[in-house]
């Protein structure tokens, strides 16, 4: 996995490019960057990656097929009328008592998981999550390296589903 994270780290701005460029989204090229690493990284977990290069461009080229075709089926669907239908059942669709509660119970398990992070890792997580603060952004606050961004955020991230998992 090493020569997958070293190309990564090169390359990371040529590959937001990329991204850019097949996707023709500006603001979410980041994104797909950092999806096609989490797919990458799993794919070399299972296996030697010999073309780090083609790996990440054929992961990032069918992100940005997979999110195009998402965005046109739904302006198809907004477009045929279906706000309504969407409008009636957002009005309808209130939690049970039972969810409600198991919500609460989730929200406190995350708040607690965040509070057992190191400082550093959990303003990293919520500058992402919760202000959509990008790598970039993030790495400049913390003066650390955007892929060191990347790595706390996913860290941070691994914390709160290993939280909400535990619990079930």
């Amino acid at each position: 996995m090493k020569p997958l994270s070293d190309f990564y780290r090169r390359q990371h701005r040529g590959l937001v490019r990329y991204a850019r460029a097949v996707s023709a989204d500006e603001h979410g090229a980041e994104d797909l960057v950092q999806e096609a690493w989490i797919r990458c990284r799993g794919i070399a977990a299972r296996g030697p990656v010999n073309d780090p290069a083609h790996l990440f461009r054929r992961v990032l080229r069918n992100l940005a097929i997979d999110r195009s075709r998402s965005l046109a089926r739904e302006r198809i669907r907004l477009a045929a009328g279906d706000l309504a239908d969407v409008e009636t059942r957002m009005a309808d669709d209130r939690p049970s008592a039972e969810r409600a509660v198991i919500a609460r119970h989730e929200l406190d398990l995350l708040r607690q998981a965040l509070g057992e992070l190191d400082d550093r890792t959990r303003v990293a997580f919520e500058m992402h999550r919760f202000e959509g603060a990008r790598l970039q952004e993030i790495a400049a606050a913390l003066d650390i390296s955007v892929t060191r961004a990347h790595e706390l955020v996913a860290a941070a991230l691994r914390h709160c589903r290993n939280a909400l998992w535990a619990d079930g």
